[in-house]
């Protein structure tokens, strides 16, 4: 709960939309602290079910929230496999923080959470998100065909993927139980 003025913050104040990917917009009446503990319960939720992360992104000097990201299990037993996404609010855009990010949850993504395979399915004009994609070491494997549901559509995505050794950790033994 000590989140929730940095909260309303990052969701309220945001510049105007930019572009079709820039969402989460909402205003000071959409940010309420009953709301607020209730996406908080729901992230909650959802780790403990091993199904969904979502982590917080916070600039070092302000402590103001500046973005997320997160990772949507889609397999573990012998694939350890997750969607991974990221995203930063639009008032602190072109600062460097993206790659920052997203590149400490590669890192998150296959040291703590123990996946072997991160993929980052990104809408195929969406030049911003792939150029973040390569700059953090990820590889382009290919383009899933009507793979997300989305502006009231299906989309075809371009796939970037990163596994342990892409961050300098040898794969694992998904059988493996210790430090699992």
């Amino acid at each position: 709960m000590s989140d929730y003025k940095e909260f309303v913050d990052a969701y309220s104040n945001r510049l105007p939309q930019q572009n079709r990917w820039d969402t989460g917009h909402k205003t000071k009446e959409q940010c309420s602290r009953k709301i607020f503990q209730q996406v908080r319960k729901r992230h909650q939720e959802l780790a403990e079910n091993d199904d969904c992360y979502w982590f917080a992104i916070f600039e070092k000097k302000s402590g103001a929230l500046i973005g997320h990201i997160d990772f949507d299990v889609f397999v573990r037993s012998t694939h350890q496999f997750a969607n991974f996404g990221y995203q930063i609010y639009n008032r602190h855009w072109g600062k460097g923080y993206g790659q920052e990010a997203a590149k400490a949850g590669l890192e998150i993504g296959v040291r703590d959470l123990k996946l072997n395979r991160l993929e980052a399915a990104i809408n195929v004009d969406n030049r911003k998100s792939i150029r973040l994609a390569k700059c953090i070491g990820m590889r382009r494997e290919g383009i899933k065909k009507r793979y997300w549901f989305e502006f009231g559509k299906w989309t075809d995505h371009l796939i970037y993927v990163a596994n342990p050794e892409d961050v300098g950790l040898k794969p694992r033994n998904p059988f493996d139980r210790k430090g699992h």
